[in-house]
């Protein structure tokens, strides 16, 4: 009993937004794992009817609910070893791999589309700059190398930011390939920085003001009961009731919904805290007087609950929130 809505409506105010940042440069829609759990198809889809046709995914999975798409997708993580996967993407034609490591010049077969990630201080994937060169120039033999990138891990840190572009673009001037480096924050910071940015979480409503949160997640009560002071809810007995009531809702964190004290949800106007211990598919709320029935719809995630709001509860990040949540089937 949870329901996602998906509100591209809100989808396309964002993305009018980042637009509007990026002037005269492309964008590059970041739909990895599942469009931020938003539903990768529902987002490409409305994304390519508003004129994308380059968009960066993380996996086989995202992948195959987009083959189709008359577009390009640059596809950052991949199994060396399972190389029937691989060829069968090359295959396709719109599959642009992320050589992330020299041994993988080898691995993709011959003509491969990629873009070299170079590694400038995220030390996640990618090769270091003193690789570069020899990297370029071996991939260059065997494989389309049609883009260069690297990534922002600190883009609040101006000086860290700087000395990063200033190795990318010494590595990378005058080279005839794509070149992207801004993230959603480095577009913010910045301003448009080289031939594209790679954007995902303004595109979802989350990083900057007066976006739209483009995911919302409900339940409803399952049940209502009146309870005794003195009387305990959940495991451990942590939250003591006085007098009044329970509803139990049955999400629980199953379904994404985080253990942890604090998390409060939006129901009939009103903000509940959480009594007790959320469990395994429930959670309870309790009110001194009956301001709930059975069936009232409760907000977990929307527009009085935000992603923002849950980070601070969860003590994470919004990103967390967001794919914690199942998305619409």
């Amino acid at each position: 009993m949870i329901e996602t809505v998906i509100d591209l409506k809100s989808l396309e105010f964002n993305y009018s937004f980042v637009k509007g940042l990026l002037k005269d440069s492309s964008l590059m829609p970041v739909i990895k794992s599942n469009a931020y759990g938003h539903g990768i198809r529902e987002v490409a889809s409305r994304l390519y009817t508003l004129g994308e046709r380059f968009f960066v995914i993380s996996s086989k999975d995202d992948y195959i609910k987009v083959a189709d798409f008359k577009a390009d997708f640059l596809l950052l993580y991949y199994d060396p070893e399972d190389k029937s996967t691989i060829n069968s993407m090359n295959e396709r034609g719109n599959v642009i791999f992320n050589l992330y490591d020299s041994s993988v010049i080898e691995v993709l077969p011959k003509g491969a589309r990629v873009h070299i990630e170079m590694d400038t201080g995220m030390n996640r994937t990618g090769i270091k700059p003193y690789e570069f060169e020899d990297v370029y120039k071996n991939a260059s033999k065997r494989l389309r190398v049609e883009g260069v990138f690297t990534h922002f891990p600190m883009a609040n840190d101006e000086e860290f930011s700087r000395k990063q572009l200033e190795i990318f673009d010494e590595l990378t001037k005058g080279l005839d390939v794509k070149r992207h480096v801004n993230n959603s924050l480095g577009l913010l910071k910045f301003g448009p920085l080289y031939d594209s940015s790679r954007v995902g979480i303004l595109l979802y409503g989350y990083g900057a003001k007066n976006l739209k949160p483009v995911k919302r997640v409900y339940s409803k009560i399952l049940q209502v009961k009146r309870v005794k002071r003195g009387e305990t809810v959940s495991y451990d007995g942590i939250f003591v009731c006085e007098d009044g009531f329970v509803g139990i809702v049955p999400v629980g964190y199953a379904h994404g919904l985080r253990r942890v004290k604090d998390t409060k949800v939006f129901v009939n106007g009103k903000f509940f805290d959480i009594a007790g211990w959320i469990t395994m598919d429930a959670f309870m709320i309790f009110s001194k007087d009956e301001e709930f029935k059975v069936g009232d719809r409760v907000e977990l995630l929307g527009e009085n609950i935000t992603a923002d709001t849950l980070s601070d509860a969860w003590k994470t990040i919004t990103y967390e929130v967001l794919v914690s949540f199942p998305s619409r089937p």
